[in-house]
């Protein structure tokens, strides 16, 4: 795998942890990846973010093989979940650059004609942003707010604490304020540093399929807040605004998602941000998120037969 121009210790491409080949073709870049037990988010199922991060990472050496130079922020990607995938697949990527310098993204099983996971990545000229309320860093880390751990898979990409391989063993937290009910994530500053540093994209900057990753988590779980429902992306709409350094720590958000729909059709529509807190108070958006999830009866059982039980009240933000 040669096309590492521009991505000096990239954890997607250079470590191999998503990517294990790449070629340029005259459109762009295709490449392949074998989901493994070190890409689970549930038992079984790659996690979505992981995903998302191969095509990212696909996306800025299209960017840089067409056009000279890594991806520019902010940007947009409209994501699209259309097929199923299990640990042990072996899946197609391609990254197709377009004349108007839209990207177009896609991963797929050979010699399927459905295509798993596709995308449209293109610039935008101003940062995005949300509408909802933001509970502030000082809020967050604030005693006086309870905070409710929600449970973990053990071997999860995000939320898994006991996996073999690297991973970003983060806890998220349901809270609740006059300003309603949340649930909140942390990641970064002095005690991640170590572990930004194997997820970087190029030196010294932290991989976007990171920010992805989160956000399809964190809301994700906003299903709690609904009625307690847990659900599979469908759609994902991701606008990176820029890209943190590696001893940055921000914050993750969602609020109470709308909800539609009933039984085998019911669908959930979460927002989310990523974002971190000024000296003065002030908040610095990173990423913003907003999607579909299809809500399952039987991921909520399985959710609750497989997740790793323990005190949580002993869990700390």
């Amino acid at each position: 795998m040669e096309l590492v121009q521009g991505h000096e210790g990239c954890c997607a491409c250079r470590k191999g942890f998503c990517l294990t080949s790449l070629q340029e073709t005259d459109a762009g870049v295709e490449g392949e990846m074998v989901f493994s037990s070190r890409h689970e988010g549930w038992q079984g199922i790659p996690h979505g973010g992981l995903a998302m991060m191969a095509l990212l990472d696909l996306a800025d050496h299209c960017r840089i093989l067409k056009q000279g130079e890594n991806l520019t922020y902010p940007l947009i990607t409209e994501w699209r979940f259309a097929d199923s995938v299990q640990i042990g697949d072996e899946m197609q990527l391609r990254a197709r650059m377009e004349r108007d310098g839209r990207i177009a993204l896609s991963m797929f099983h050979p010699g399927r004609d459905k295509i798993y996971l596709s995308a449209e990545l293109r610039p935008l000229e101003e940062p995005g942003l949300v509408d909802f309320a933001l509970l502030s860093p000082a809020r967050m880390m604030s005693p006086g707010l309870q905070k409710q751990a929600l449970g973990i898979y053990d071997n999860c990409f995000v939320c898994g604490h006991k996996r073999r391989s690297p991973g970003l063993e983060r806890r998220f937290f349901r809270v609740e304020d006059d300003a309603g009910e949340a649930v909140i994530v942390r990641f970064g500053g002095a005690r991640d540093l170590s572990l930004a540093s194997f997820f970087q994209q190029y030196p010294g900057v932290l991989h976007p399929g990171v920010l992805a990753a989160l956000l399809d988590e964190v809301c994700g779980w906003s299903g709690v807040l609904a009625g307690d429902l847990y659900g599979y992306t469908v759609r994902f709409q991701l606008i990176l605004n820029r890209l943190p350094q590696l001893d940055e720590e921000f914050f993750g958000m969602t609020s109470l998602p709308a909800v539609k729909g009933s039984g085998a059709r019911k669908f959930y529509f979460p927002q989310g941000a990523l974002y971190l807190g000024g000296a003065g108070g002030e908040l610095e958006i990173i990423a913003v998120a907003q999607g579909q999830w299809l809500a399952r009866e039987e991921l909520r059982r399985q959710f609750e037969a497989s997740h790793f039980k323990e005190d949580l009240r002993a869990v700390f933000f």
